[in-house]
């Protein structure tokens, strides 16, 4: 029995992953045990380890459903929907494909969203696959990976307080699949009137020589697309980019007359110069990474920090240990995202400069 397609909501951090990928030959593909707890919620039915676990997802899916299908257009409602919690997201006992980081899941041969316990956001990653659930024939010429990024759009503005953090992730992520993104951390001694510099670059591998072409090409979201973790969130983090710069210029009801008018024309996909056209955007890699380094305010610069704290904590740490500096009082503390305007005043930054106090006071003890 050949397993169904699904669609992956893939985590967000773009910090390497080590993945195991273990392959079971010649056993059947058994469908996972439900989830013992059993709640009928208003928009379907929900199941977790336990009532007070499915009550709480029940609620949150009465919110958001209705919510996804308002804001929308081309949408359906979904008889019989059932939305599951579990450890690891999965229709199978033994699936014929790694799941890998994917927090949750789709799978429309069932009607059922799959969701991870530990996902980062669960009730952000419940209205990412409640996008996927909603949408109807008319958005079937959107290509390659872009409905990840119409999902991850839309949870944006339905769950608001988790959408700094997944725009810092797929922004990043768009940055580092185009070629890179490079910061300047600067100290700045007022009482010797002396400054600091230093360049940080954070690169990553590309997941093709255009993969700014490739994401209109590549359904990386689909379980039956083979693509490397790094590489899928690459391409998550470029479709997001296009779909967020139409949104805020066009609104999403324009991404979804592009989609009716390419199938009104014959066309089994928008061309890609529409979409283009629509998000403003050069046919180049270094117009997609120069769009996603504008794209970052300091919200996005702060949350990436916290994503990943040592990278400048590190730096600036070795910098005064090496000056045998212990008073921050007079320093000034400065990260810069280049090629934009985005500043940090870490030195301001509670939470960085207890850390700092904290690590020198060990040094010296």
């Amino acid at each position: 029995m050949k397993p169904p397609v699904q669609h992956n909501s893939l985590r967000f951090s773009p910090a390497p992953w080590a993945v195991l990928a273990v392959f079971v030959l010649g056993l059947p593909a058994c469908l996972v045990t439900p989830p013992s707890a059993l709640v009928h919620a208003e928009e379907g039915i929900v199941r977790g380890s336990t009532e007070l676990e499915a009550r709480a997802l029940g609620l949150q899916l009465d919110r958001l459903k209705p919510r996804v299908e308002c804001c929308l257009p081309g949408t359906r409602s979904v008889d019989g929907l059932e939305v599951w919690i579990q450890d690891k997201p999965g229709l199978y006992s033994f699936p014929h494909q790694s799941n890998g980081e994917a927090e949750g899941l789709w799978a429309e041969s069932h009607d059922r969203i799959l969701l991870a316990r530990d996902a980062d956001d669960l009730e952000r990653t419940l209205a990412h696959e409640l996008v996927h659930a909603a949408l109807d024939e008319s958005w079937r010429t959107l290509p390659g990976t872009l409905e990840e990024g119409l999902a991850d759009q839309i949870s944006t503005q339905l769950v608001p307080e988790g959408a700094t953090r997944l725009r810092a992730g797929r922004l990043a992520s768009a940055a580092l699949a185009t070629g890179g993104l490079g910061l300047t951390l600067e100290v700045e001694n007022l009482e010797h009137q002396t400054t600091w510099m230093a360049r940080i670059t954070l690169s990553g591998s590309r997941p093709s020589a255009e993969p700014q072409r490739d994401v209109f090409r590549l359904a990386a979201g689909l379980s039956s697309t083979r693509v490397t973790p790094a590489s899928k969130r690459g391409y998550y983090g470029l479709a997001f980019l296009l779909v967020n710069r139409i949104v805020e210029r066009q609104g999403v009801e324009h991404l979804h007359n592009l989609c009716v008018s390419a199938a009104e024309q014959g066309l089994s996909q928008v061309p890609r110069p529409w979409l283009l056209a629509a998000a403003d955007l050069a046919d180049s890699a270094e117009a997609w990474r120069q769009a996603a380094l504008e794209s970052m305010g300091a919200a996005e610069l702060r949350e990436l920090m916290r994503m990943h704290p040592d990278f400048v904590h590190d730096a600036v740490l070795d910098h005064l240990r090496s000056r045998g500096h212990e008073d921050l009082d007079n320093l000034r503390i400065r990260l810069t995202l280049r090629e934009s305007a985005t500043t940090l005043e870490l030195h301001a930054d509670e939470p960085f400069t207890n850390r700092l106090r904290a690590a020198l006071t060990s040094t010296a003890e």
